[in-house]
């Protein structure tokens, strides 16, 4: 495994999380029903206070939740029967930073910390339909076998990027959907009705 620079107590954004191993890059806050890492082929649940690395592979059941924060303050909600790798995470303030992660069915919602706000940061979501790269912000997005949806829920942008063409969310509250095989749709604004049924998916 990569080594993998981490560090808490930034001045003004410090994130207090439980004493953890020298390759965690975050910690468990919450799960509800089951939840569970796939580190190195070895299947391990997870619970508050658990800690995360680089190259886990976050996993939940029907009806579960997941509730990871990050060292750099990165807040990430997964709903039910969602999975996600941490491809990368890698966090210095105020020289450097690089997360990846990589979502592979499911659906969550993160809201960013300093990762990609020191400068060259950069935050970088991948699906099996498009790569998404991040400035700022709270997002959400759901993946299934055939479609895509990503949504801005706050100040920010999201670039979604698919083989057959990209699309940059800008306005709290913009969404886009991807169907495989076809190019993003058009932006739209998400409904009050809309809006309340994403954060469902990952509300406690």
């Amino acid at each position: 495994m990569k080594t993998v620079l981490v560090a808490v107590g930034l001045v003004g954004a410090a994130v207090v999380l439980p004493a953890q191993a020298a390759d965690d890059v975050g910690a468990v806050e919450r799960a509800r029903g089951v939840t569970m890492v796939v580190r190195q082929d070895i299947i391990q649940p997870l619970q508050l206070g658990s800690g995360v690395q680089v190259l886990d592979h976050l996993q939940t059941g029907d009806d579960a939740r997941l509730h990871v924060v990050f060292a750099d303050g990165s807040d990430l909600s997964m709903g039910s029967s969602s999975d996600l790798m941490i491809d990368d995470m890698v966090y210095e303030p105020a020289q450097r930073g690089h997360g990846v992660l990589r979502l592979t069915k499911g659906v969550f919602r993160l809201v960013s910390g300093q990762v990609n706000k020191v400068p060259g940061g950069t935050l970088t979501i991948r699906t099996p339909l498009a790569t998404i790269g991040v400035r700022g912000t709270d997002f959400w997005g759901q993946q299934t076998s055939e479609k895509l949806e990503m949504a801005l829920l706050d100040d920010g942008e999201l670039t979604i990027t698919t083989a057959q063409g990209t699309v940059t969310l800008t306005d709290p509250l913009n969404a886009v959907v991807v169907l495989k095989g076809q190019p993003p749709s058009a932006i739209y604004t998400l409904t009050p009705e809309q809006l309340n049924a994403a954060k469902a998916t990952v509300a406690w």
